[in-house]
């Protein structure tokens, strides 16, 4: 077993370049917090405040509705050859999210081109699977953790166990808290998503001409989810003041109550004409939903979405906009921070790009599994082969 880590290096946060800049407004109502694993009230919120940047949000969208023209890259090389032979253990919040599913094959095929070893234990969504998944993995004296979607207060114990034991633990995915100190043995790789989250809603304003009522299932799997939902609704609330939001919470621990509580949402209220599911893993049950309610004139978008979500929207159903991450490329970015906290090194920053997809924005995407992996989607094919040669992997 490892001695704690006891050298502070002053690790930075590994921030995400947004889009566009989100406004600090206050709604009229918003969501309230709520503990994970628990159905969360709907509550609905609508914007008061006076919206002059339809013009200026369409152009901002215009950006993230096509490839970039390149992935970034780390400077600093990395010797890997000391890690051979070491493992990593990629711990998801729940690998029922495609997402994660997708991210914890790739990690192991980027981390195995410089013969480490991947354990995938799959975090279930609630805090004692999770728990199980830190002591597996300080137990198998793995040299680094990569917890993805966790939050630091979701398994605040486990990540300080893990750390005491000299195992660095890397929290993706999730709002960086100013209050918990970074060292070598913990990193933060935020993702994209409270601007993410901001552009989908930006989609229906759009798409509504201004009069978008909208219902998010939200994931209640800790807070982050909800912290996105909130600065994307304080977003929202400037560009479309007559759109309004109804939040209703969804947890992976209640999968089988997501459809009949999106029913009853939609039977409350039949304005809702936009139904959003925060992340592809309630997409089918909140389909199931809308069906039951009889609402077929309603309009589904979805986030955080693998080829699944593509294939669906290509149907030319009621699924008119997916949001995804650069999910394969994002495993690469897991994968050399996991080997740079492992080596004593300091984490550079991270930008994880993410696309808006609808049928007018399909003419170059080809819906895949190669296509995918390849990362076209977003951007150059060539990242795999940039960190092989960054790590002096073979």
């Amino acid at each position: 077993m490892k001695s704690p880590v006891t050298t502070t290096r002053g690790l930075r946060r590994a921030g995400i370049a947004s889009v566009f800049a989100l406004a600090s407004l206050t709604l009229a109502a918003c969501a309230s917090d709520t503990d994970a694993g628990a159905e969360a009230p709907s509550e609905t919120a609508e914007a008061t405040t006076s919206a002059e940047s339809t013009a200026s949000a369409e152009s901002s969208l215009a950006d993230v509705m096509k490839a970039q023209d390149a992935y970034e890259i780390p400077s600093e090389p990395i010797d890997a050859s000391s890690l051979a032979g070491t493992t990593v253990y990629y711990i998801p919040v729940t690998a029922q999210a495609p997402q994660f599913a997708a991210m914890g094959v790739e990690v192991t095929a980027a981390l195995g081109t410089v013969g480490i070893d991947v354990q995938v234990c799959d975090g279930q969504g609630n805090p004692s699977a999770i728990a199980k998944c830190f002591t597996q993995a300080v137990n198998a004296d793995a040299d680094a953790i990569l917890a993805d979607a966790i939050a630091y207060g979701f398994a605040m114990n486990s990540v300080e166990e893990a750390r005491s034991a000299g195992v660095p633990v890397i929290i993706g995915n999730q709002v960086a808290d100013p209050s918990i100190t970074l060292d070598d043995t913990l990193g933060w790789i935020e993702g994209p998503s409270s601007g993410m989250t901001a552009d989908m809603l930006t989609w229906a304003a759009e798409d509504s001409g201004g009069e978008a009522h909208i219902l998010i299932n939200m994931s209640t799997d800790g807070t982050t989810p909800k912290a996105y939902v909130d600065t994307a609704t304080e977003a929202l609330a400037e560009s479309c003041p007559a759109c309004v939001v109804t939040i209703n919470g969804v947890t992976t621990a209640s999968f089988d109550l997501v459809a009949s509580s999106t029913s009853a949402a939609l039977l409350k209220d039949p304005s809702i004409d936009y139904v959003f599911p925060q992340f592809e893993q309630f997409l089918q049950v909140t389909a199931g939903g809308v069906q039951s309610a009889g609402r077929d004139d309603v309009t589904l978008m979805t986030g955080s979405a693998q080829i699944g979500a593509l294939q669906e929207l290509e149907t030319g159903g009621q699924l008119r906009a997916v949001q995804g991450v650069a999910s394969f490329y994002q495993a690469w970015v897991y994968s050399d921070a996991a080997m740079r906290m492992a080596l004593g090194m300091e984490l550079p920053e991270y930008t994880i790009p993410y696309r808006i997809f609808t049928a007018d924005t399909m003419d170059d995407v080809q819906v895949t599994e190669e296509a995918q992996a390849s990362g076209e989607w977003y951007g150059p094919t060539t990242f795999k082969d940039d960190f092989k040669a960054l790590w002096g992997a073979q």
